[in-house]
């Protein structure tokens, strides 16, 4: 047997044993989630030093393995999405340039302008100068309507199709009705994405304040996509009677952000994955906000 022929052989075992290696390798990241909670104490601050140990998944109503529980490290990608009739209101500007400034460091951010169709100001940056500027320069015309929940529809569909790591979405909105609002295909949208839903939400349902209503059934249908939006995804949802609470509810969506935690557990040889999901823990005195659906896939 010649020493080229060796040779050739030994390198077609090295290729086979690096091959073996990577398929074991997608095997094994294929059989695994990582989801991500809100853990929080008695004063919303962040708990760092929860184990897998601390925590239970259900998935399916099965109980599953944790592998890992640890703060978030991969930054946010998160969707800063503003109507453009409150975009105009200084408090909401204010509130929207504290809250990147806080993320700085933390979170890729989007700024989004939400009329008749979403308006992308900026593409998702790590720079928050890139948003502050364009925070300061944002349009003071503003629209009388929005499709708000289309917009999040929207975001929900690129989130889906994008895949990123740990997709956010934060809409600054007003309460009320919106013509055109469906809201279960909306909501199976936002769950397929696997992005939590926060919301900061001016005025109520009925409000004068709110120029454009649509019918009863519009009104419930936006108001269903922005509470239980935010219930299922594991997010927040802030009511304020006042543009002047816009900033300190987004302080708030800020500390919730940089509370998650990273729980990744492993799905059974042959399970498919399933949307039903829960997780609880049994560390007393902390508050753990968790999707109740995530996505089937």
């Amino acid at each position: 047997m010649s020493s080229a022929f060796r040779r050739g052989i030994a390198a077609g075992v090295v290729c086979l044993a690096a091959i073996f290696a990577i398929c074991i390798t997608v095997a094994a990241a294929a059989a695994s989630r990582t989801i991500y909670v809100s853990v929080s104490d008695g004063k919303g601050n962040p708990v760092t030093d929860l184990t897998a140990a601390d925590f239970k998944v259900k998935e399916g109503g099965k109980d599953r393995e944790i592998t890992r529980a640890e703060p978030a490290k991969a930054a946010a990608h998160i969707a800063l999405m503003v109507e453009d009739r409150l975009a105009v209101d200084q408090s909401v500007r204010v509130g929207m340039f504290e809250f990147v400034k806080r993320m700085a460091g933390n979170a890729e951010i989007s700024l989004i302008t939400v009329g008749l169709r979403n308006n992308e100001v900026t593409p998702f940056v790590s720079d928050p100068n890139v948003v502050l500027k364009a925070i300061n320069e944002l349009s003071r015309n503003t629209q009388p309507t929005s499709n708000l929940t289309e917009g999040i529809n929207d975001i929900s569909k690129k989130f889906d199709q994008a895949n990123p790591t740990r997709p956010v979405i934060v809409a600054v909105a007003m309460s009320g009705g919106q013509a055109g609002a469906e809201p279960k295909s909306i909501l199976n949208q936002l769950r397929q994405s696997g992005a939590m839903l926060y919301a900061v939400t001016y005025g109520s349902p009925g409000d004068s304040q709110n120029p454009v209503l649509g019918t009863m059934g519009d009104e419930s249908g936006r108001e269903q996509v922005l509470g239980d939006g935010a219930k299922q995804s594991g997010g927040r949802r802030f009511d304020v009677v006042t543009t002047g609470a816009v900033p300190k509810a987004l302080q708030d969506v800020a500390s919730d952000i940089l509370s998650h935690y990273a729980i990744t557990y492993v799905l059974p040889e042959g399970v498919k994955p399933d949307k039903r999901f829960s997780i609880s823990t049994e560390r007393k005195g902390v508050l753990l906000r968790a999707p109740s659906a995530i996505p089937d896939k």
